[in-house]
């Protein structure tokens, strides 16, 4: 595949976004993951979106905004050690990523299904 990371801001327009996505990162600092959330940003904002607060990550695929076709996987956490901690369990235990799915997990990699 070659190297297919891109920054938030080189996705809209890029060829990339027709794809099936994985987008890591939350909405404070990622502008794909806040498209991803109807425009949600930091704190209490994230917390609304998602239903995880402090401590928290989630791992939720929804219908990819830029090609309905495809989906986006959201990878998140509360802080960059939470977002670390979502990364480490979608790489390690494999969970379903169909549209409508949703996990969410603590500072620990355990994790609970939300939807299917």
């Amino acid at each position: 595949l070659g190297d297919v990371k891109l920054m938030d801001d080189e996705l809209s327009g890029s060829a990339s976004a027709t794809k099936n996505l994985i987008i890591v990162g939350g909405s404070c600092v990622n502008t794909a993951a806040s498209a991803l959330l109807n425009n949600a940003g930091c704190g209490s904002s994230w917390t609304a979106a998602t239903g995880a607060g402090a401590g928290d990550w989630i791992i939720q695929t929804s219908a990819n905004p830029w090609a309905s076709s495809k989906i986006a996987t959201l990878v998140a956490g509360w802080e960059q050690a939470d977002t670390a901690n979502a990364a480490t369990y979608l790489t390690t235990q494999n969970p379903l990523t169909t549209v409508g799915h949703k996990l969410t997990g603590t500072t620990g990699t355990a994790a609970t299904v939300v939807t299917q």
